[in-house]
């Protein structure tokens, strides 16, 4: 006599979501693997700027500051690849929008906002794709690691790195009216990316913009992923790091999920 096992609502609910979600993130992430010019751009770019950095200003940085150059600069590309990656992918969820594609979502069984989190899945995958990639060019470069599970610690970061644009992007292609909006950002971005201590030691600044090299949350990402390395200087410490993140991360999905439910 066999009998019938019955799975709870609950569950199959859950299943559901998940599996939602991972389709969204599959489909998202084919998307990109079928166009070479958003591999070389998310995934390429970030190397060559890493090597072209190096090549041109290592020297000169190493003289100045008494610090190896790719020490900095590898944590700061690990950061900046996601938030370049993530301005092209919220310019392309605007296109997305417009020729009609999440209203087809909207038409289909399943939460409302599953699209957009398997697109910031996807965002997160890629992002940390790129990190190890940028990590093992670093480490043909001279990057120090002084214990091998550091690349745990360094790939965990850059992981909550990818979640926090991402989940702030996202939000960008949902309001933005036009893929030329999504660039507003790009100032902000490139201040990110050169005023940070990775590119420079702090004190290697002007004076006057030491205070803006400080407060930059890319700099305490950079501290924290040599913290993750055993290269930091004393007193370094990853929780400024995750403060930033974390609570970017979360402002980031309260602005996605209030986006989302306004246009379901």
């Amino acid at each position: 006599m066999s009998s019938t096992t019955h799975t709870p609502p609950s569950q199959r609910a859950s299943a559901s979501v998940i599996g939602a979600i991972a389709l969204h993130a599959g489909r998202t992430l084919r998307g990109w693997s079928r166009t070479p010019a958003i591999l070389v751009q998310s995934l390429g770019m970030p190397v060559a700027m890493l090597l072209i950095i190096a090549f041109m200003f290592g020297n000169a940085v190493e003289m100045a500051t008494g610090r190896p150059a790719v020490q900095g600069l590898v944590p700061l590309m690990i950061c900046t690849g996601p938030m370049f990656a993530g301005a092209t992918s919220a310019a392309g969820l605007v296109t997305e929008r417009q020729e009609g594609l999440f209203t087809r979502f909207r038409t289909l069984p399943g939460v409302a906002v599953s699209p957009l989190v398997g697109r910031v899945l996807a965002e997160v995958v890629r992002g940390t794709v790129g990190a190890a990639l940028i990590l093992v060019t670093g480490l043909f470069m001279g990057y120090r690691l002084e214990n091998p599970l550091a690349v745990v610690g360094i790939l965990a970061l850059a992981a909550l790195v990818s979640l926090a644009f991402s989940c702030f992007l996202t939000w960008v292609g949902m309001v933005a009216r036009t893929p030329e909006a999504t660039v507003a950002a790009l100032p902000v971005m490139m201040i990110m990316m050169f005023c940070n201590s990775g590119f420079m030691p702090v004190d290697g600044f002007p004076s006057y913009m030491q205070g803006i090299v400080r407060i930059n949350p890319l700099s305490t990402v950079v501290e924290a992923m040599n913290v993750c390395a055993g290269t930091a200087g004393a007193g370094g410490s990853v929780v400024p790091a995750l403060l930033w993140l974390v609570g970017a991360a979360a402002v980031g999905t309260l602005l996605l999920a209030a986006t989302a439910r306004r246009r379901r």
